[in-house]
């Protein structure tokens, strides 16, 4: 020994304190996993543990590498018995005996149904362990229907209630009428769910997640807390949100007393956050809903449809139109509060801003590209002024900007831009610019064109397309005044008096003439329109009663007054043949000049 050293004193043997490396990891939880820091691992037969990670799209345990923020890895499957993990070799197809197991009662249908749905036999029985799990949350006896003070539930609502909560047990178990189911390139994906939020129980379901749920509508409102009701609809796809009217029946005096109002949803940024969240979300609709001032879509950029606006409402006073309901009258027109930002939303389809309250062009809107993909663009019954650019929007099939205060149109508009409708009615148009080729499925009605050239060309569109591209103003002229410009004085005392035998101003036959005064002919062809309307009301007061019969039909229901002439000059040549190869109608000669 060296010197100085001495050996050692007497000590313990190692294996005294040696402590095996499981004993300091976590327990494994009821998944079977151990859960170490924010990241999962799986114990393998062999002793080593694998981070895994849950595959989105089917559910199962994927190996995930440190790196990953999908795993990519094998999937990985428990043994019952050992508790170890193990990669699957083989898929095996999902069995109806395997789904039966545990929904004995499920029907042939929905059981095909939900095999092909889900045709691998590890993923069907995850889904099918969630459903058994979550059936007893379902069970009719905890129904709970909220208390609304000053509402008295009625009979009608606790049924509706009570069929909700049925609904709700189906669709949790893949099931549901035909009517309901959500088809994608002919297969199942899921279910539609219609919630009316007056009668949700908000203190149920918390721990439930309706997977098959992939089209929800919520009407009315309640205290939702977003982050904890949309945790239960994971896959939604489409949503749609929109007032709820509520009717109450009080008593007082001996008399019963119905009152109406309106439950709105509240949509405000922490409700929106959510909606951002949604990983499947394509679809969002939110009419006469409660937009607060922190309300934005920005960044919503995988949305395909985007609807908001207000819809029309019921007369008030006599006096249809949207209606805001619960906004104050000055605040009627300011649906939106702040114009919405589109900008960066490449995929949309489907714009849908009509009676937004929006003033300008949504931001995002008139940018150079982007815009390809865009099939259907509605901003009417908004105070506009100037239209947006459809240059890029080659994909574009439907432009609605009717009560738009627009003075012009848009620019873009090509033979194939639009491609079938461009309803551009009620704005303050007066002429149509000469690229523009009418036809099928544009709507101009309601504009104060006063351009010859526009009005002729309108006439061969109606002809051509047979329905009314342009009608004006209805005359309120009820007298034959209307129908006596530039009438020879001698002429005059027999068309009153032919007028006068049709009993007035109320007389169905004249109301149903008096439309023609919305045509483009009433202005630029009106003597020929004037010889023709004449002509008519003479062979209708020399006609059969059963002929006359036909012609008053016409006069009440044909929509087109155009196509109502025609149909009744085609009717009056099918009564009397003698007529069938006569000009019906002559201008009367130019006189001649001295």
């Amino acid at each position: 020994m060296p010197e100085g050293a001495r050996p050692p004193e007497p000590q313990a043997s190692l294996d005294n304190y040696v402590t095996n490396a499981r004993a300091i990891l976590p327990q494994v939880n009821t998944d079977g996993l151990r859960v170490i820091g924010k990241r999962i691992y799986a114990d393998l037969a062999n002793g080593d543990l694998v981070p895994v990670a849950t595959d989105p799209v089917t559910g199962l345990y994927r190996a995930r590498r440190p790196s990953e923020l999908l795993a990519s890895g094998p999937v990985l499957l428990r043994n019952p018995d050992t508790g170890y993990w193990y990669p699957r070799a083989v898929v095996e197809p999902t069995t109806l005996a395997q789904v039966r197991k545990y929904l004995p009662e499920i029907a042939d249908q929905d059981a095909d149904a939900f095999i092909a749905r889900f045709d691998d036999k590890d993923v069907a029985e995850l889904e099918l362990k969630h459903i058994q799990l979550g059936l007893p949350q379902l069970d009719i006896k905890h129904v709970s229907i909220p208390y609304h003070q000053n509402h008295a539930l009625q009979s009608h609502e606790i049924t509706e209630a009570i069929a909700m909560w049925n609904t709700l047990r189906q669709v949790h178990k893949w099931q549901g009428a035909p009517d309901q189911q959500v088809y994608s390139n002919g297969r199942l994906t899921g279910y539609k769910l219609d919630i009316n939020l007056t009668l949700w129980p908000v203190d149920r379901l918390l721990s439930l997640k309706f997977k098959s749920v992939v089209s929800l509508s919520l009407r009315g409102h309640a205290p939702l807390d977003p982050e904890v009701f949309f945790a239960q609809f994971p896959n939604i796809e489409s949503l749609t949100i929109a007032s709820q009217m509520i009717t109450s029946r009080s008593s007082g005096a001996g008399l019963f007393l119905m009152d109406m109002s309106y439950s709105r949803f509240r949509v405000d940024s922490r409700f929106t956050e959510q909606l951002k969240r949604l990983p499947h979300l394509r679809e969002l609709s939110l009419q006469d809903c409660d937009l607060q001032a922190d309300f934005s879509v920005r960044d919503m950029t995988r949305l395909q449809v985007l609807r908001l606006g207000s819809t029309p409402g019921p007369e008030v006073n006599g006096l249809p139109g949207p209606l805001r309901f619960g906004v104050p009258v000055q605040r009627q027109n300011d649906f939106l509060q702040t114009d919405p930002d589109i900008s960066g939303m490449t995929e949309l389809r489907v714009l849908d801003l009509t009676g937004a309250g929006i003033r300008r062009i949504p931001f995002g809107l008139d940018a150079d590209s982007g815009w390809s993909t865009l099939e259907v663009l509605r901003l009417g019954n908004n105070a506009l002024s100037v239209a947006p650019s459809l240059k890029g929007m080659t994909a574009l099939q439907e432009l609605n900007l009717s009560n738009a205060l627009l003075d012009k149109f848009p620019e873009g508009i090509t033979d194939e831009i639009p491609g079938k409708v461009l309803n551009l009615a009620n704005n303050r148009i007066t002429s149509i610019p000469e690229s523009v080729e009418l036809r099928t499925g544009f709507n101009f009605i309601g504009n104060p064109i006063t351009d010859p050239a526009s009005l002729r060309r309108l006439i061969h569109a109606r002809i051509k397309t047979g329905t009314d591209i342009w009608l004006g103003v209805e005359s309120n002229d009820r007298s034959a005044n209307l129908w006596l410009r530039n009438v020879p004085p001698l002429e005059l005392s027999g068309k009153l008096k032919l007028w006068d035998s049709f009993g007035g101003a109320g007389s169905d036959v004249l109301n149903g003439i008096r439309k023609l005064s919305r045509t483009p002919e009433f202005h630029v062809e009106y003597p020929l329109l004037q010889r023709r309307v004449w002509w008519f009301l003479d062979i209708y007061t020399k006609a059969e009663p059963s002929e006359q019969a036909r012609m008053k039909d016409i006069l009440i229901n044909e929509p087109s007054p155009g196509k109502m002439l025609d149909r009744l000059e085609a009717l009056i040549r099918e009564y009397d043949s003698g007529r069938q190869n006569q000009p019906l109608h002559h201008l009367p000669k130019r006189p001649k000049l001295d």
